[in-house]
């Protein structure tokens, strides 16, 4: 993840605008630009050499998310300064919400605080629009429209339009297009959000370490391993003959460490877990599960990297 966050790094300086340096695009940037061939020649012969079974992570892009779906209905998003909920629609943009989600996480009204109602009036109507804060790559203000599509964006635990509505449709604004902020990294929706580039770092061995990010107030996500089935079985320490669903080539939230088993009752005898969210949420029931609550193995079994954001 480190190798693809550095050609994503290089393509920024080659004038590819932050938000639009998705992975389609990325792979167009990669076969055309010299240096990003040198990297990515280097970047296989070292998987070939070190960790062959990672070698067709570029080459089965992209992630395997929900797509876009075509258009769709609006619906006026309602502006609020509380806490915001924050889930992922049929847009393959997890690396935005769930960083979204993420900094909502440690810091709630995170989303709202990114916000400015922006109402313009004229002799015939009222036409309502808000400006959210994002940094891409200097401070800026978006204008949007609170009109937002039903159907792909993200919102409320319904997916309802909300805050996080309209966040989303302002990254959108920046490239004109919803399908084109699809796949991107983590790191990259940290900029957005926040203006600190946080670059993609190993799992940690002890989650001491993971509690001790989110106590201070720094928002973590944790990003799986692209894989050829889309997703992968994750065994259960209470009994190896279950297991949890874990999504490929997908950005999760992490919410907390806790004492508790693996359904997430707490428990003062159980041991340190930490519980990861997925954005998307949907119907419950084995094996798909939206909250997990992982050993410090499973979770480095589970995910290829973290991203860790500023204190909020």
């Amino acid at each position: 993840m480190a190798e693809l966050e550095a050609i994503h790094s290089l393509a920024l300086t080659n004038g590819l605008p932050s938000a639009r340096a998705d992975l389609g695009t990325l792979n167009a940037f990669l076969a055309t630009n010299p240096k990003a061939r040198v990297l990515r020649t280097a970047l296989i012969q070292h998987l070939h050499t070190h960790k062959p079974e990672l070698t067709y992570l570029l080459e089965h892009l992209p992630a395997v998310e929900p797509r876009f779906r075509g258009p769709a209905i609006s619906e006026h998003a309602p502006l609020n300064d509380g806490v915001t909920e924050v889930r992922q629609g049929q847009l393959g943009d997890c690396w935005l919400v769930a960083t979204l989600a993420a900094c909502e996480n440690v810091k709630p009204g995170f989303t709202a605080s990114l916000i400015e109602p922006d109402p313009h009036t004229n002799t015939q109507h009222t036409v309502h629009t808000a400006s959210v804060r994002l940094h891409s790559p200097w401070p800026r203000t978006v204008a949007v429209t609170r009109w937002v599509p039903r159907r792909h964006r993200a919102g409320d635990n319904q997916l309802g339009a909300n805050n996080a509505s309209l966040v989303e449709k302002a990254v959108a604004s920046l490239v004109q297009s919803y399908v084109r902020i699809q796949f991107n990294f983590a790191g990259t929706a940290l900029w957005l959000l926040t203006g600190t580039w946080c670059p993609a770092r190993p799992v940690p061995r002890d989650l001491g370490v993971v509690r001790g990010w989110l106590d201070s107030g720094r928002p973590v996500v944790a990003s799986t391993l692209i894989h050829r089935r889309g997703a992968r079985r994750l065994p259960r320490e209470d009994n190896p003959d279950r297991w949890v669903g874990v999504m490929a080539g997908h950005v999760y939230v992490v919410r907390g460490v806790l004492r508790c088993d693996e359904d997430g009752h707490a428990d003062a005898d159980a041991p340190w877990r930490v519980h990861v969210h997925n954005p998307l949420g949907g119907t419950e029931g084995e094996p798909r599960r939206t909250d997990l609550y992982l050993s410090a193995a499973q979770f480095r079994r589970a995910f290829l990297s973290v991203n860790v954001g500023p204190v909020l």
